[in-house]
């Protein structure tokens, strides 16, 4: 049975009357309950988001979603049972009866799928659990600000145990609106004062708010905890899910943190993510432009999409295919004005040497290295030997300053650091995960720095490696940040094959051959010369602060491998 509209408050800020549904539906037991939800009411719609929000939100948190579905895209946004407008309870609803409740709903709304299921907060861990069930029907998978487990060690979050606390939990989840309240007071700037009393509306007596503190006591912290078997199950059953994935988060959660981010994309590591730097809990109201992201990932998923009637063409060459090519050519492949120089038959031993030395210690192809070294043979040595290791490397520029470089690292999940002195410093500072490896440092400084290796060492132990297999074209290559100049600085991710296009593009384009020399004034051609294939000088600048540069210093970089190319800043 449909009742429609329902009579909710008027005036809410973006909610569109219209899109307000009631739809009674039986449980296992026959139980009838009423559920309010919103459906913006596509006829035979080409696939369904489904949306799940958490505690103490309501289907209000997905109306921009509503607003912005993708053409086709029917979204349906539920009210779980005991919150929102839909049915008070009279007894706590577990997870595994709130992911059977869910499956309820889908079946008498007909929906047979295509589905994405989306979820945030306690709404992720049962729209997967739904999703697990429904593997016929599933199409993909949003994930917002949210966490399926406890990673290793953790207490769980510390906001939500203190709620948690006896004696704690009746007052500020039921007997008062404080747990309501304090959930839409995590976002920065505060939202507006309507949009806040939006998500108060439902629940403005202790009577109304009471699955509120239900749900907080379904929170399985113990591994005795009656929930815990089937949250435990859900964790588990997602490494096996074999569909899209997507991830928005925001990264100022207090309450889920950078933790549970890893612990997620650790079990689901095929998951696309999207950051919203400045972004909290809320994120679908702190980031507006999550709906147009997840409208836009959905229209990419259309399964009717024409395939390409041949595959792609196959990679030919890689980054450090001019290494192997000029293995025994003595003339200078990269000149440090204010250093040394390197040969092409040195650096392609060198990078050969580390490339093993990387894979016997540890480093494993798709591992994320981060680099903080200064522009130097090191660094070009290092960047060469990642990519042969078949590993990725990440690079932030310093000018964002420790905490924009902290952000940046931390977000790309880093498995190891490749540090100077100073670099390895600033990885402690920073706190970045990962094993360490000194570059230009002695073993016992080195060492004191928290270093399980030097580049040197990992050379020598090279020798006598075998030199690790060639990855696939389209695996990850770099994870490189800009440089924050138009707000927080923003992760790009490179394939093999997307980076080798671009270097020859820009051969082409500017016709560089073997005879050419170029003058690597700017970051990134300061790294990437040895792959264009050419001998290239660094002026006796800071390549990360192109500003220093002066023409002087450029004329002695010229002058010093006989320059016919420069690239530098205007």
């Amino acid at each position: 049975m449909v009742r429609a509209p329902t009579s909710l408050p008027a005036g809410l800020p973006g909610l569109d009357p219209a899109w307000s549904r009631h739809l009674t539906v039986a449980d296992a037991a026959g139980t009838k309950h009423d559920w309010h939800l919103l459906d913006n009411g596509v006829p035979d719609p080409v696939g369904t988001l489904l949306c799940v929000h958490g505690n103490p939100t309501w289907s209000y948190l997905w109306r921009r979603l509503l607003a912005a579905a993708p053409p086709g895209w029917r979204v349906v946004a539920v009210d779980q049972l005991g919150m929102g407008f839909s049915e008070r309870l009279a007894a706590p609803r577990p997870l595994a009866q709130r992911v059977a409740d869910l499956g309820d709903l889908t079946a008498a709304l007909g929906l047979t799928g295509p589905v994405v299921t989306v979820g945030h907060d306690w709404g992720g861990v049962i729209s997967l659990g739904w999703a697990l069930q429904h593997r016929e029907q599933l199409r993909g998978v949003v994930l917002a600000n949210t966490a399926v487990a406890m990673p290793e060690g953790d207490l769980g979050p510390a906001l939500i145990r203190l709620a948690h606390a006896p004696g704690v939990r009746a007052a500020v989840t039921v007997g008062t609106p404080v747990f309501v309240r304090a959930t839409t007071a995590l976002s920065w700037p505060p939202l507006p004062a309507d949009v806040r009393d939006a998500f108060a509306a439902p629940y403005g007596s202790p009577a109304r708010r009471r699955s509120v503190g239900d749900f907080v006591a379904d929170i399985p912290f113990s591994p005795a905890h009656p929930s815990r078997s089937a949250q435990e199950a859900i964790a588990e059953g997602i490494r096996g899910l074999d569909v899209p994935a997507l991830l928005l988060w925001g990264p100022r959660d207090p309450v889920f943190g950078e933790r549970y981010l890893a612990d997620l994309r650790e079990r689901v590591p095929h998951a696309q993510l999207h950051r919203f730097e400045g972004a909290s809990h809320l994120l679908p109201e702190d980031a507006p432009q999550y709906a147009t992201a997840i409208a836009q990932w959905v229209t990419d998923l259309d399964a009717d999409r024409p395939v390409p009637a041949e595959p792609a063409a196959p990679l030919t060459g890689s980054p450090w295919a001019a290494l192997t090519a000029r293995a025994d050519d003595d003339s200078p492949a990269v000149v440090e004005v204010s250093g040394g120089t390197v040969s092409w038959a040195q650096l392609h031993q060198r990078v050969e040497r580390l490339a093993a030395g990387l894979a016997s210690a540890g480093v494993a192809p798709g591992h994320r290295v981060g680099l903080l070294v200064e522009p130097s043979a090191d660094l070009t040595a290092a960047v060469y030997a990642i990519w042969r290791a078949g590993a990725v490397i990440v690079v932030a520029d310093k000018g964002l300053g420790l905490r924009g470089m902290r952000r940046a690292l931390r977000s790309a999940g880093v498995d190891a650091v490749i540090g100077s002195a100073q670099g390895l410093a600033a990885a402690r500072a920073m706190r970045l995960p990962g094993r360490r490896i000194a570059a230009g440092v002695p073993a016992r400084a080195a060492r004191a720095l928290g270093a399980a290796h030097t580049l040197d060492e990992l050379e020598h132990l090279g020798r006598s490696a075998p030199p690790p297999p060639e990855g696939p074209a389209d695996a990850d290559c770099a994870v490189l940040f800009t440089s924050g100049a138009t707000g927080p600085a923003k992760g790009v991710v490179y394939t093999r094959r997307q980076a080798q296009a671009q270097l020859d593009l820009v051969r082409s384009t500017y016709r560089l051959g073997a005879e050419d020399r170029l003058v690597a004034a700017f970051a990134p051609f300061a790294i990437l010369g040895p792959a264009l294939g050419i001998g290239s000088a660094v002026p006796d600048i800071d390549v990360t602060a192109p500003g220093s540069l002066t023409a002087a210093k450029l004329a002695d970089a010229a002058a010093a491998v006989g320059g016919t190319v420069v690239f530098a800043s205007p």
